[in-house]
């Protein structure tokens, strides 16, 4: 592999640890104890970095520049660098990824990921199907691009690198898009519709508590469907002004702190989707709740199976790795088994009506993996493996 510089213009759109956990991953991903053949580059977002700046960095035959944050692997830079080096007709050239302005750069992956492990294999799959394939474009998204060094030459000195992508969206220059070469993008991660719990919220609960309610998507939508009272409590002053305008009545402060001042009323329904592993005391919240749910109402909830084949798969080989919105999310406390989580609302004193797995699929690898663990023992369940989200449905008896 030719020597390569990778400029990473810190652009993180990720909030606290989430954010912090992200950067790591990043940076894990390129990271080889025995190879210094990639040299990393951080740039922060206001750092007037010139093609000038770049011209002075001359040990590299190979650039790529990356705006904000993304995971791209060692053998994907790797393949940009062979590609480019061999297509000299291509003046600038980009991945595919999960979330691109470009259609022709979205690419859905051939199975969904939670772990390093696991995104390693989609890449993998995707190289298998595309190879070396480069598509030309009239434009590229502005998160990944990639060229010989030789390409700057004729760029103005003076110009900022971070506008590089306005600069070369011009006949001048013939744009590819290189298929094979993946890289995972975070959307807009804190908006969510979570219409998998939707399904279970009585049609006739008029007061509706949503803990964890971010900018009140979730409200929204219950509000729209029926004739209902939502209060939302989220933990993030972000959140909260876009929430007050969807939902009648929002709390700024984490339940636990809300439970012990007696800020809640009475509620037909509460939902409580991906909150409980984040908390210091969940068993004392799903208690501490219970007064404030009505007789024959419903509680709501979901948590991330830590039970999962894939985080099995990688504590069997050393790594527990923290990565945003997974189920190893960087700011969860608290990990819960389908058995850990109904016993949780048990010993509440609820009635459980419902409990189940919700399930991202499993790639070929995790299929062997499971079934290799499957002949050790029968005592392990199928969905126990698979499951990637716990859901729970309980009563207030």
């Amino acid at each position: 592999m030719a020597k390569i510089a990778v400029f990473i213009i810190n652009d993180n759109n990720l909030r606290g640890i989430e954010g912090e956990k992200a950067e790591r991953v990043c940076k894990y991903l390129l990271s080889d104890n025995k190879n210094d053949d990639i040299v990393i580059y951080e740039i922060e977002k206001n750092n007037k970095i010139t093609i000038g700046d770049f011209n002075r960095v001359n040990d590299f035959s190979f650039l790529v520049l990356i705006k904000g944050l993304l995971y791209i692997t060692r053998e994907g830079i790797g393949v940009l660098s062979d590609i480019a080096s061999r297509r000299k007709d291509i003046s600038f050239l980009a991945p595919v990824s999960n979330e691109s302005t470009v259609d022709e750069q979205r690419q859905s992956p051939p199975f969904m990921y939670q772990t390093i492990t696991v995104f390693k294999w989609a890449t993998e799959e995707i190289y298998k199907e595309f190879k070396d394939t480069v598509i030309e474009s009239k434009r590229l998204d502005n998160f990944c691009i990639a060229f010989r060094r030789d390409m700057i030459n004729d760029l103005p000195n003076d110009f900022h690198v971070k506008d590089l992508h306005n600069l070369i969206q011009n006949n001048k220059y013939k744009l590819g898009i290189a298929k094979g070469v993946y890289v995972h993008r975070y959307g807009n991660v804190y908006e969510s519709s979570r219409e998998d719990l939707l399904a279970y919220i009585p049609i006739d609960a008029k007061k509706i508590l949503d803990i964890g309610c971010a900018k009140g998507l979730f409200g929204e939508i219950l509000k729209k469907r029926q004739n209902c009272i939502v209060t939302g409590v989220d933990i993030n002053p972000e959140n909260i002004s876009i929430a007050q305008s969807r939902l009648n009545t929002v709390i700024c402060s984490d339940i636990e702190t809300v439970i012990s001042k007696g800020e809640l009323g009475l509620y037909d329904c509460i939902v409580c989707g991906d909150i409980l592993e984040h908390l210091i005391d969940p068993w004392a919240v799903v208690r501490g709740l219970k007064k404030h749910l009505r007789t024959g109402g419903l509680f709501i909830a979901s948590t991330p199976n830590i039970n999962n084949w894939a985080i099995i798969y990688d504590m069997l080989k050393g790594r527990w790795d923290y990565v945003p919105f997974s189920i190893l999310s960087g700011t969860h406390l608290r990990f819960f088994t389908k058995q850990t989580f109904l016993e949780l609302f048990l010993i509440a004193h609820y009635k459980i009506l419902d409990i189940h797995f919700q399930k991202l699929g499993v790639p070929d690898k995790g299929k062997t993996f499971i079934e290799n663990i499957k002949q050790c023992t029968d005592e392990i369940s199928l969905d126990e493996l698979e499951g990637s989200e716990i859901v729970i449905v309980a009563k207030n008896i």
